[in-house]
């Protein structure tokens, strides 16, 4: 048998092949089972009904976002964690607020802070705890007293320019200032320094006028 007859036979047997199965799908498509109309109501019923989650809710997939490792996924829920404020009961060892006791002056103030004194219950300079109780007004204990605090002296008064009795040039010498200022770059500071220089200078007003600076 020559090699050309046997390839002739394997040709028609994959035409064959692929015929055959061809009409067989078409065959199963054609008589294959139906769906009971019943089913495909329910089906298509069930299709349109809105996915809940566990609150009753329509449940809606959480969209991608960046990771704390550089991937782009959704992020694991985190476990919730239970907590809670302990109630504590408020008396003398254990004051809500603490108060100085005593009335202080300025010095004594200034010896606490240097001292760096510690109350009994942690607390640094003015800071005391003295509970006011019947028991402790009835030993002789001092009421809470105000802290005296010496008021600050208000700031000095800015110094007025000396600049003489004539100071009239002072607007024109803004003025100029305030054209230099429209200039160019490279012209603005000659041009300002020659209007320092002309007004400045002859009314010995370095440093005693806005716009000529101390020399």
């Amino acid at each position: 048998m020559s090699w050309r007859l046997i390839l002739a036979i394997v040709l028609l047997a994959l035409g064959a092949s692929v015929w055959g199965g061809i009409q067989m799908g078409n065959w199963l498509v054609e008589n294959g089972p139906l769906r009971a109309p019943n089913m495909v109501a329910i089906e298509e019923a069930a299709q349109l009904m809105p996915t809940l989650d566990a609150d009753g809710k329509p449940y809606v997939t959480p969209a991608p976002q960046p990771l704390v490792n550089g991937r782009l996924g959704i992020p694991e829920e985190l476990e919730g964690f239970e907590w809670k404020i302990v109630a504590k009961t408020a008396d003398k060892y254990n004051p809500p607020i603490a108060l100085a006791n005593t009335k202080l002056s300025a010095s004594a103030l200034s010896d606490l802070r240097q001292q760096g004194a510690t109350s009994p219950g942690g607390l640094q300079g003015i800071a005391r705890i003295g509970p006011s109780t019947g028991s402790n007004r009835s030993s002789g204990q001092q009421a809470i007293q105000p802290v005296d605090v010496t008021i600050p002296p208000p700031p000095p008064t800015a110094p007025v320019p000396n600049v003489g009795r004539n100071s009239s040039w002072i607007p024109q010498f803004q003025r100029e200032l305030a054209a230099c200022s429209q200039k160019g770059f490279f012209e603005r500071p000659s041009c300002s320094w020659d209007a320092r220089n002309k007004y400045c200078g002859p009314n010995n007003a370095w440093g005693q006028v806005e716009g000529c600076p101390s020399r």
